[in-house]
């Protein structure tokens, strides 16, 4: 079973206008909801490539029931913590002239000690976890240790652990030793304190990494996903697409690395299936994932090569 960690999960509400224009009134053309965060969107792609997936975060009020309901109907299974406060909302203007997108993003509610406490000890009785992704920002309330103690707990349980996070909450929790990380080109900067220009010099600075965690992938955006592992460094591309859309292409390659991971697939085609993933969420609009038609076609597309 996959488990994932959504902290700070919401409600995504994207507004679709022909042309968004400051200062003026904008008349919306289209809407359309959807159960987001970066966990959140991991478990629904796994869910649309028939992978058991079981949700795990805060949620509250009642906008927290919608989002529930959306998730159960995508067939992602919820196991979340119930909290005071309301869950947040977030509003992304698509603007369908340009392709462009605005993205206004709540803070969400405060997490009491006692809700922590409470979730801390839903994940310790965790017992089928074969995987556990964390990832995405904390709410108020809670600070970057969290995740190291997630990171931990999921250890102790036997779980493959996956953190997609950054700052300070990716330097915490790599010291809990996750067995992937995620960031992308500019969050692995950051960690390493200094420009990282090319692919040679990412691949340097994560086998840096190598004695904290076994498997490092790191995003570029349109020039794919570079993965490296002890003994081998690998860089996949995708193919050229028509992009409408970058919202939760991240998380949608890192539930393609993982079905790859439970098909048994190598390395070289976990990889490939991520980068085909992330990829196929890019050809549709607003905060719609990947498609599992679009991930079969474009896997084959890829191209992988070490490096």
């Amino acid at each position: 079973m996959v488990f994932t960690v959504t902290l700070n999960p919401a409600v995504d509400r994207t507004l679709f206008v022909e042309r968004l224009r400051t200062d003026s009134s904008n008349r919306v053309r289209r809407e359309a909801r959807y159960a987001g965060g970066k966990g959140i969107d991991v478990s629904r792609a796994l869910a649309s490539m028939g992978v058991p997936t079981v949700a795990l975060g805060f949620v509250g009020g009642f906008d927290g029931k919608e989002f529930e309901g959306r998730l159960l109907n995508e067939g992602v299974a919820c196991d979340f913590t119930r909290i005071s406060g309301e869950i947040r909302t977030n509003v992304i203007i698509h603007d369908e002239e340009s392709g462009h997108e605005t993205a206004l993003l709540a803070s969400g509610p405060e997490i009491q000690p006692v809700e922590l406490m409470e979730f801390i000890e839903k994940l310790e009785r965790l017992s089928d976890a074969r995987y556990l992704v964390v990832s995405g920002s904390l709410p108020r309330g809670l600070t970057p240790a969290v995740y190291r103690r997630v990171i931990q707990v999921g250890n102790d349980r036997g779980a493959r652990t996956v953190l997609d996070a950054s700052g300070e909450a990716l330097r915490l929790g790599i010291r809990a030793r996750p067995s992937v990380i995620k960031p992308n080109r500019s969050e692995l900067a950051e960690l390493a304190g200094r420009e990282l220009a090319d692919v040679a010099a990412i691949v340097g600075f994560c086998r840096e990494l190598q004695d904290q965690v076994p498997t490092v992938l790191v995003s570029l955006g349109p020039d794919g996903i570079v993965m490296v592992e002890s003994g081998r460094a690998l860089h996949a591309r995708p193919p050229k697409v028509e992009v409408k859309s970058t919202v939760g292409a991240g998380d949608c390659a890192v539930a393609g690395f993982l079905h790859g991971l439970i098909r048994d697939e190598s390395p070289a085609g976990c990889l490939r299936r991520a980068v085909a993933s992330g990829t196929a969420a890019t050809l549709n609009d607003g905060t719609g994932l990947c498609r599992p038609e679009d991930v079969a076609r474009l896997v084959e597309q890829v191209t992988v090569e070490e490096v």
